[in-house]
């Protein structure tokens, strides 16, 4: 992996791609529901199912990165540093989000926006807690056949296991139910999914991957791109509304997809000239993260468009470009105002 001054640019383009990955699923995500079934919602199907990796890479990029050894992390910067200004974000965006989605119902309508705060900031909670625990997996990750013993656990009780409940449950909710409870009783669920990822993140960014796993996994992430589209489309038909369980980031086949990609841009030689430009997207990755639902609402609201505009089938993609062009320009602007360049970068 090739290191500019401090930056390793693999993670750079890793996050700019995570970043147009997350912007194209919400794009795909619109009229989901409503347009089922339909060519538009097939169409919306696949693209979906394109990008499920977009969030597991993200987590993959700060577990590589809070966990490396050779960065010094001690718990008073941790707090003051890293999960204050997360803090900052949620707090900052969630009252831009709640007085724009509140207007006209209100100081009430607006406080209880902004008090259930953006349906995507799930994942600012999420990455606080990581925060919180990484002095303790800084400590796993040392022991190198600790680490590899608490991936494998991890992801057997977060991902292997609790697919075999989706399959159960494609035939029989009742039966599937029965086991998850019976599965609840033995308390073996030691490791959340989103830790797996971070770990995961840590161990194949520092560790060398042979030559042959990694075209394995390649393959398998192609096959798997491809299940999650027929998968969805036919449990969807069996039981004649969409079924999204395989879209989870804690199904085995995201898990897969994430793994290739890591490992595929990992090993990317980028040439230096587009470092800049690389580097400079990479930075306002979080804002554009933050920013696209808004800018999304924005542009339904005040001119009427959105994926279904034109032929979702050639526009979805041309739409999240265009509102990741605008997160871009949008964050970009605000990045060079003091106040709010803590709440953007």
């Amino acid at each position: 992996m090739v290191s500019n001054n401090t930056r390793v640019i693999q993670f750079d383009v890793m996050r700019v791609v995570a970043a147009l990955a997350v912007v194209w699923l919400h794009t795909s995500a619109q009229r989901f529901y409503i347009c089922y079934p339909s060519v538009e919602w097939d169409a919306r199907n696949i693209y979906d199912s394109l990008v499920r990796w977009s969030v597991p890479i993200f987590v993959m990029i700060s577990g590589a990165l809070f966990l490396d050894p050779q960065k010094r992390i001690d718990i008073k910067n941790l707090y003051a540093k890293s999960i204050t200004r997360v803090v900052l974000i949620f707090i900052f965006w969630s009252i831009v989000y709640g007085v724009y989605s509140g207007i006209g119902r209100g100081l009430i309508g607006i406080v209880a926006e902004i008090v259930k705060g953006p349906f995507h900031f799930w994942f600012l909670r999420m990455l606080i807690g990581l925060y919180i625990i990484v002095p303790i997996l800084r400590v796993v990750v040392v022991n190198k056949k600790l680490e590899r013993y608490f991936i494998c656990i991890s992801l057997v009780t977060s991902f292997f296991i609790p697919i075999l409940f989706h399959l159960l449950g494609y035939f029989n909710d009742a039966l599937r139910d029965s086991a998850e409870r019976y599965y609840d009783v033995f308390g073996i669920k030691i490791a959340i999914g989103y830790v797996s990822y971070f770990v995961l993140g840590h161990y194949l960014a520092n560790n060398i991957i042979k030559k042959t796993v990694k075209i394995f996994f390649y393959i398998l992430g192609i096959l798997s791109v491809l299940s999650v589209i027929f998968l969805t489309h036919f449990a969807s038909i069996h039981i004649g509304t969409p079924y999204v369980a395989f879209y989870s980031n804690f199904n085995v086949l995201t898990l897969v997809e994430a793994i290739a990609l890591f490992l595929l841009i990992k090993d990317l030689r980028i040439v230096p000239k587009y470092h800049a430009a690389v580097i400079s997207i990479s930075k306002l990755s979080l804002g554009i993260y933050i920013l696209h639902p808004l800018v999304m609402k924005i542009l339904l609201d005040f001119g009427n468009i959105d994926s279904a505009s034109l032929n979702p089938a050639y526009f979805i993609p041309l739409y999240a470009f265009l509102v990741f062009i605008i997160c871009y320009c949008v964050s970009l602007i605000l990045a060079k105002i003091p106040i709010i360049k803590k709440v953007v970068m």
